[in-house]
């Protein structure tokens, strides 16, 4: 079972509910195709990162006291960081461009090699034109290509291949499952 890091914009230190309400979407369609799902939404998450923002704050040993201490926005971002590591891949609701944190998660999961789900097909399939230049590259080969509209039979068959691998939209959505 592969464990999956769901990325999307958050934005706010109080977390409304309609941002809850997407998080909770995207986590049941992943759990319905049997992932193991971490939400950084969830409430007991949240929990434990404000529990652990103020001790780690307010701790005598601590080398980062009070005034040199990161903002609770930055402590998260590198908590959650921490999380994706641990995962095997990553996926990104289709707000996700909006939110410089789900972008550091983004480069982060590129640099550790993660897999990657999205939401967006448009995302998708820009993420498949990447994958199948990067593959190209390390074989040796070469791809030559003037846009989309260009492409040829052999990266249609890749799409066609792979496209589902990488677009899981959540129901209602894009014409969703």
């Amino acid at each position: 079972m592969k464990r999956v890091y769901i990325s999307g914009k958050i934005g706010e230190e109080v977390i409304s509910d309609a941002t809850r309400r997407k998080f909770a979407r995207a986590e049941e369609m992943l759990r319905a195709k049997g992932y193991d799902v971490f939400n950084p939404c969830d409430e007991k998450w949240q929990a434990t990162l404000r529990r652990g923002y103020e001790k780690d704050r307010l701790s005598p040993g601590n080398m980062m006291m009070l005034d040199k201490f990161p903002a609770f926005y930055a402590y998260v971002l590198l908590r959650d960081m921490m999380v994706l590591s641990t995962k095997d891949a990553v996926y990104f609701l289709d707000d996700w461009g909006w939110s410089p944190g789900a972008r550091a998660e983004y480069y982060t999961a590129l640099a550790m090699g993660k897999r990657m789900f999205w939401q967006d097909r448009k995302d998708a399939c820009e993420y498949l034109v990447q994958r199948m230049y990067d593959e190209a590259k390390a074989e040796g080969r070469t791809i030559d290509y003037d846009g989309l509209l260009n492409r040829n039979d052999i990266e249609i068959a890749y799409f066609t291949k792979h496209l589902d691998e990488a677009w899981l939209p959540i129901a209602g959505k894009e014409g969703g499952v």
